[in-house]
C-alpha cells in the first residue's frame, strides 16, 4: 500500500530519512517556502522519487524578492507539476498582504496556463483564494491543513479542489472536525512535517494515526483508505 503525505518539507528533513519513507511506500509531495529551498526540492527530486512543488511561502514574502521565484517558475514550469507552498495569508502576516495577493495573482496565471497543482496555505483567506481559483479558471488545487468553514469546505470539496487531513486534529478540535464531515473523494493525507504545533512533532509516519482515526469515525477500513487517498492523489497529479 501507498501512504500519501501531500504536504511535506521535505528541504528540512534528512535525505536518508526521506529514502526510507519512499522505500517504505510513502508517497512524498515536496513543498517549498522560498527560492534556496526550491532549488533543493529540485534537487531532491532528481536523487529520490518525490513529487516536487516550488513557490514562495506566505511567511517569506516580507523577506524575499518574489520576483526570482516567478522567474524559476517560470524556468521549470513544463516539467514541475506543483506550486507550493504558496497562498494567502491573513492570520499570521497581514502587513505583508498586498504583497502576498500580487505574487499570488502571478502564480495563478502560471498555474492555469500549464495546468499545474496548487499546493495551498490560506489562513484567514480560505474564501479569498477560493474565489480567486475560481475567477482564474484553476482546475487542480489542494488546501493544505484545512480550518475554515465548513460550510466554505463543502464549496471547494464540491468544485473539485482538494483538502488536507492533518495529525494535528489529536489536539486541534477544528480540524477533527473537518476528518468527521469531509468529503473523502476530495481529501488527501498529510503530515507537514517537521512542523511542531503545540508540542506535536509532526512527522509522516503520524498519518498512520490519521488514518486509522478516519477508519474509526467513518466505519471504514484501513485499506480502503490508503486505497482511496492514493486514488486522489494520482488523480489530482494525472
Amino acid at each position: 500500500m501507498k501512504i500519501v503525505d501531500m504536504h511535506v518539507h521535505c528541504h528540512e528533513v534528512d535525505t536518508g530519512e526521506l529514502r526510507t519513507l519512499v522505500e517504505e511506500g510513502y508517497v512524498l509531495v515536496c513543498v517549498s517556502d522560498d527560492y534556496e529551498s526550491s532549488l533543493r526540492t529540485l534537487q531532491l527530486s532528481d536523487e529520490i522519487e518525490v513529487q516536487p512543488c516550488i513557490g514562495l511561502h506566505p511567511w517569506e514574502i516580507g523577506r524575499q524578492d518574489y520576483r526570482s521565484v516567478v522567474e524559476l517558475v517560470e524556468r521549470n514550469a513544463d516539467t514541475v507539476k506543483c506550486l507550493g507552498e504558496v497562498g494567502l495569508d491573513r492570520q499570521f502576516v497581514p502587513e505583508t498582504f498586498d504583497r502576498q495577493l500580487d505574487f499570488f495573482k502571478q502564480l495563478l496565471v502560471l498555474a492555469r496556463d500549464y495546468g499545474l497543482v496548487l499546493n495551498l496555505h490560506t489562513p484567514r483567506a480560505w474564501r479569498e483564494v477560493y474565489e480567486l481559483l475560481l475567477r482564474n479558471d484553476i482546475e487542480r488545487a489542494y488546501f493544505h491543513w484545512y480550518t475554515g468553514p465548513l460550510d466554505l469546505l463543502e464549496e471547494i470539496q464540491e468544485k473539485g479542489y482538494y483538502v488536507g487531513l492533518n495529525p494535528a486534529f489529536k489536539i486541534q478540535d477544528k480540524h477533527r472536525r473537518v476528518l468527521e464531515v469531509a468529503d473523502l473523494e476530495r481529501a488527501l493525507t498529510e503530515s507537514d512535517s517537521p512542523y511542531e504545533y503545540k508540542g506535536l512533532k509532526l512527522n509522516p509516519r503520524l498519518i498512520s494515526e490519521t488514518i486509522d482515526a478516519l477508519a474509526s469515525i467513518r466505519g471504514t477500513s484501513r485499506d480502503y483508505l490508503e486505497s482511496l487517498f492514493y486514488r486522489n492523489y494520482l488523480r489530482l497529479f494525472r
